[in-house]
């Protein structure tokens, strides 16, 4: 985003807990080191995006509750005479479903099977319902970011394929929604354009829906060079495995591998004229040239965030 924002024209003042920012970062943004989980001030802007939180679906809500929720409070405070706050949530805050899911569903399904993760979504979005006292306010939700420099996505896509072999868990023919990382910046684009008032809370994604079984087909056979052989893993036994929460397995794992998780988009389009710029087959040959740059799929397994800078 700190990229896309700066070639579209605008300046950048970066945050992060570093106290050093890496190199790359700072010919494109000023650096501000900051801890969401310590009190602090923002310097002089007119818009602050909020994408900081912990992403990791082992947490629990005890360690996602300082950075995520309490962190968000903090922001909100901190940003209180800005013009516009940008909120980039998660899609995390749904259960999958078989129908396209609207954005009123988020707290209306049964928010004790949530993940840790989303449910500290959830939490932070109604900080801001609770405490936003600014002009605007946009809830972005997206779905699964993707694109050349993921390091978050993609390497768990990866962790299918072992020793060439594409171990693939069940049948993986459900429909799903993502998200390129242009796409959120488009979205990003149409809040600082947007003169709407209040809070406003947007699904974001590619306009296409992607089945899940045909999408890592062609992600694993353009990195690989090939169409990979698959073994496929009985969705039962799966499902027994998360039962008794082996292997990291929960129920809601192997529901997102069994269910529909597909985002309605209408009323961003509607309400801001949002249009997605690309989607997975036009990116695809971006990505492949980022991971043979990286050094390769395997690679890409166990990459750090520093690549982000070093190699894209």
């Amino acid at each position: 985003m700190t990229r896309y924002l700066f070639h579209a024209g605008h300046q950048i003042i970066a945050t992060g807990r570093a106290k050093t920012p890496p190199k790359e970062l700072l010919a494109y943004a000023t650096y501000y080191s900051l801890d969401l989980t310590k009190d602090f001030t923002l310097p002089e802007a007119d818009v602050c995006i909020h994408s900081a939180a912990l992403s990791d679906d082992k947490a629990t809500m005890k360690i996602l509750y300082a950075p995520n929720v309490e962190g968000t409070r903090r922001i909100i405070e901190a940003s209180d005479a800005y013009k516009k706050l940008i909120f980039i949530s998660s899609s995390s805050v749904y259960l999958p479903q078989s129908e396209p899911i609207l954005e009123d569903l988020a707290g209306k399904q049964n928010t004790k099977a949530l993940s840790p993760y989303g449910y500290s979504k959830l939490l932070s979005e109604q900080e801001i319902h609770a405490r936003f006292k600014g002009e605007s306010a946009f809830i972005l939700r997206p779905r699964a970011f993707y694109g050349a420099g993921d390091t978050q996505i993609m390497p768990r896509m990866l962790k299918l394929v072992k020793k060439g072999v594409f171990t693939r868990p069940g049948k993986l023919e459900i429909e799903l929604s993502m998200t390129h990382y242009e796409n959120i910046g488009a979205a990003i684009t149409c809040c600082l354009a947007s003169k709407r008032e209040g809070i406003n809370t947007y699904n974001v994604a590619d306009d296409e829906v992607y089945t899940m079984i045909d999408t890592l087909r062609s992600i694993f056979a353009a990195l690989y060079k090939h169409p990979l052989p698959e073994k496929e893993i009985n969705i039962g036994v799966l499902k027994a495995l998360a039962f008794f929460r082996v292997g990291g397995l929960t129920p809601l794992l192997v529901c997102a591998l069994t269910k529909n998780m597909v985002l309605d988009i209408t009323k961003i389009k509607t309400e801001l004229g949002y249009r997605s710029t690309t989607n997975l087959t036009k990116s695809l040959p971006q990505l492949v040239v980022w991971v043979d740059k990286i050094g390769g799929p395997e690679t890409l397994k166990t990459v750090t965030n520093k690549v982000l800078w070093e190699s894209h």
